[in-house]
C-alpha cells in the first residue's frame, strides 16, 4: 500500500492495488466475525462486501492508516452487524403490532357476526309475532325488496294500506329491540 504523509497521521493512499491488497488481508478475518453474530453465510458475506464497498466509495476521503485500519474494519462490521439485529427487532415489532391489530380484528368480527345472529333471531322472531297482512307487507318489502305500489298490487290493497302496515310492523320491531344499543 502507498503511503502519504498528513501531519502525524499516515494516510492510506487506497488505489486498485492497496485495495486488493487490503480485501485479501482481512476478509476472511472479517467474514469470520460476521459469520460468527449472523450464522449465515451469505448474510456474513454481503456484510463484507458492504464494508469493502464502502471503502472503495469513500477512498479520497476517508483517513486511515495502518495502525487503525484493521480496528476500523472490524467495528465497521460489528456496525452493520448491529443494524441488521436493530432493523430485524424494529420488523419482528412490526410483525407483532400487525399479527395483534389482525387477531384484535377478528375478534371484533367474530363479535360482531354473534351479535348479528342474535339481533337476526330477534328480529325473525318479532316479525313472526305481528299480524299476518302486516308480517306480509314487511316480508315483501324489507326481504323481497318490493316497493309500496308492488306490495299493493301482490296483495291487493292499497298503497296507503302498505304504508300503514309496514310503519306498524317496524314501529312494533324497534320496540321489541329497545335492548339493543344504537352505535
Amino acid at each position: 500500500m502507498s503511503e502519504q504523509s498528513t501531519d502525524k497521521l499516515t494516510k492510506l493512499k487506497i488505489d486498485e492495488v492497496s485495495f486488493f491488497h487490503l480485501y485479501e488481508r482481512y476478509w476472511k478475518k472479517l467474514y469470520q466475525l460476521g459469520y460468527k453474530y449472523l450464522g449465515d453465510v451469505y448474510r456474513a458475506e454481503g456484510v463484507v462486501q458492504e464494508v469493502f464497498t464502502s471503502i472503495w466509495q469513500r477512498r479520497d476521503t476517508l483517513l486511515l492508516s495502518e495502525d487503525t485500519i484493521e480496528n476500523y474494519l472490524v467495528r465497521a462490521v460489528r456496525f452493520r452487524i448491529s443494524r441488521i439485529y436493530s432493523d430485524e427487532v424494529r420488523k419482528t415489532k412490526k410483525m407483532d403490532e400487525l399479527l395483534q391489530r389482525q387477531t384484535i380484528g377478528d375478534n371484533n368480527h367474530t363479535e360482531q357476526e354473534v351479535l348479528y345472529r342474535f339481533l337476526r333471531e330477534d328480529i325473525d322472531k318479532l316479525v313472526d309475532c305481528l299480524p299476518e297482512r302486516c308480517r306480509a307487507v314487511y316480508v315483501l318489502s324489507r326481504e323481497k325488496g318490493l316497493n309500496n305500489q308492488e306490495i299493493a298490487g301482490n296483495l291487493l290493497i292499497s298503497e296507503k294500506t302498505v304504508e300503514n302496515q309496514l310503519t306498524k310492523a317496524l314501529k312494533f320491531i324497534r320496540k321489541g329491540l329497545e335492548k339493543y344499543p344504537l352505535s
